[in-house]
């Protein structure tokens, strides 16, 4: 079984690498995939470093701040899991 967490985040440059670091812990993760709804505070740029050590990080990025809900819906539209 693949398992697929999708992440919607918002100017989450404080807390998202605490909060990958617990999912990937778990060892139950096929993929994290994190929907960056419009951050304007860096965390895009974060998440972008931390997919290049981390193969089940993905990073979808949407240009502006559409709501959670499009961002979950995005992730599970991009989910493999």
């Amino acid at each position: 079984m693949k398992l697929s967490v999708i992440i919607p985040v918002y100017n989450e440059v404080e807390s998202i690498l605490t909060i990958v670091k617990r999912v990937q812990a778990t060892k139950l993760a096929h993929e994290i995939i994190l929907v960056d709804d419009g951050s304007r505070d860096g965390t895009s740029a974060l998440v972008r470093r931390l997919a290049e050590d981390a193969p089940e990080v993905r990073l979808i990025r949407l240009a502006q701040n559409q709501g959670k809900g499009l961002a979950v819906r995005t992730g599970i539209v991009n989910a493999q899991g």
